[in-house]
């Protein structure tokens, strides 16, 4: 570490966990190591001050390539060491200015750290998106509402002047029942894979998608699951997927992750 270095910060591990490879690169390919705190260790490396400076950072945060590409190398030793045992992944960019400062900032939260250590030992994070195809929504929607149903069955049997009138309360209440149908298939899921996680977060949703897309995305969420759990979580997953997909939801399942979600409650 020279005098113009800074400390990276990618996580925090128990002071026994395993050193990183020589070959384990970290951002701009600087080297791994670990650096001892009492019963943890900070996973680190040095970076050059001047590249991530603050004003200079500041500047560099408005170039997506550039942060994508660190946001990668934080990944990528944040997984390493969540792979071979637990992890308390730190925000992209946590610097320090010295190896004496981290320490003392890492020394004074010693317990909280050890304890969230433990807890989040033997489990991982995983991640659900779950997008609802609009026009095949719309088509299976009368399916899964009961009034709209209802509805049908009346005119099917209505004189015409009857029929006209019960077509135009029949969009409404097809706006308010798809609205309705698809925030229970939400809730539905989201409970489901909760009771099936130690932890679960609904992550925020981007902003609603112009009229006329194909599909939106209408769930994201972050589970913490143990070993011991992941099969039952996997397989109520798969059930839920084959449950719903006729009425045009589609899944991204992905993980493990480090347990950003979980690790600072």
């Amino acid at each position: 570490m020279t005098d113009h270095s800074l400390v990276y910060l990618y996580g925090v591990v128990p002071a026994g966990a395993p050193p990183p490879p020589p070959g384990l690169a970290g951002l701009d390919d600087g080297g791994v190591r670990l650096l001892p705190v009492g019963d943890v260790a900070a996973v680190v490396s040095d970076v050059d001050g001047a590249t991530y400076a603050e004003d200079v950072l500041d500047e560099r945060l408005r170039d997506l390539a550039w942060v994508g590409e660190r946001g990668l190398a934080h990944e990528r030793v944040a997984t390493w060491f969540a792979d071979r045992g637990p992890i308390i992944p730190f925000t992209l960019f946590s610097l320090h200015r010295s190896e004496a400062r981290l320490r003392e900032r890492l020394a004074e939260r010693a317990p909280q750290l050890r304890e969230r250590l433990e807890r989040l030992a033997g489990r991982r994070e995983w991640g659900i998106k779950l997008w609802r195809d609009e026009a095949r929504f719309a088509r299976q929607v009368a399916g899964l509402s009961a009034p709209l149903q209802a509805l049908e069955a009346e005119m099917a049997t209505a004189a015409p002047g009857r029929r006209y009138l019960l077509r135009k309360k029949q969009d409404a209440l097809r706006a308010d029942e798809s609205r309705r149908v698809a925030a229970e298939i939400v809730r539905t899921v989201y409970a489901t894979l909760a009771g099936e996680a130690e932890a679960a977060r609904a992550l925020p949703l981007p902003p609603a998608a112009a009229s006329g897309a194909e599909r939106v995305l209408v769930l994201h969420a972050a589970f913490l699951v143990s070993e011991a759990g992941f099969a039952a979580f996997q397989q109520r997953v798969q059930a839920l997927e084959a449950a719903h997909r006729e009425a045009g939801f589609t899944w991204e399942f992905t993980g493990p992750w480090p347990p950003y979600h979980f690790a600072h409650d």
